[in-house]
């Protein structure tokens, strides 16, 4: 064998470094990607609803949270609230509590986002409702 067992550890360890540190720049997320992966900013949005037939209750929510809960019999409202609004849009859960033994009920949902945009969705049912609509 020619050469040093030292040498050529040493030679190995310097190779290994050299393409570790690439490696590392890659596989780790620098800052201002780290804030990228902390989503959107919340916007204002707002959303309004109109019913065929006045419902008992109605609660929205987004990603699992209650972002509104409306009580009243009203056969329309509306509200302005801040969520984050990517640009892939959003999914909201609609849970509307029509009594079960009322006829075909429906619902309008129109909201308008951050850049003013208006979109409008429907929901049938006869009983109570729990729908997820995706806005874009």
């Amino acid at each position: 064998m020619r050469g040093s067992p030292l040498f050529r550890a040493v030679i190995a360890f310097l190779a290994i470094s050299l393409i570790g540190w690439p490696l590392w720049q890659l596989t780790h997320a620098t800052g201002a990607a780290r804030s990228e992966e902390t989503g959107p900013l919340s916007q204002a949005i707002h959303l309004s609803l109109a019913f065929t037939l006045p419902p008992r209750g109605v609660k929205v929510r987004h990603l699992g949270k209650e972002v509104w809960t409306e009580g009243s019999g009203s056969s329309e409202i509306e509200r302005e609230f801040s969520l984050p609004w990517p640009k892939e849009g959003i999914e909201l859960q609609f849970q509307i509590e029509w009594p079960a033994d009322a006829p075909l009920a429906a619902a309008r949902v129109r909201i308008i986002d951050p850049s003013g945009r208006e979109y409008e969705k429907s929901i049938f049912a006869q009983g109570p409702a729990d729908e997820v609509l995706t806005f874009p």
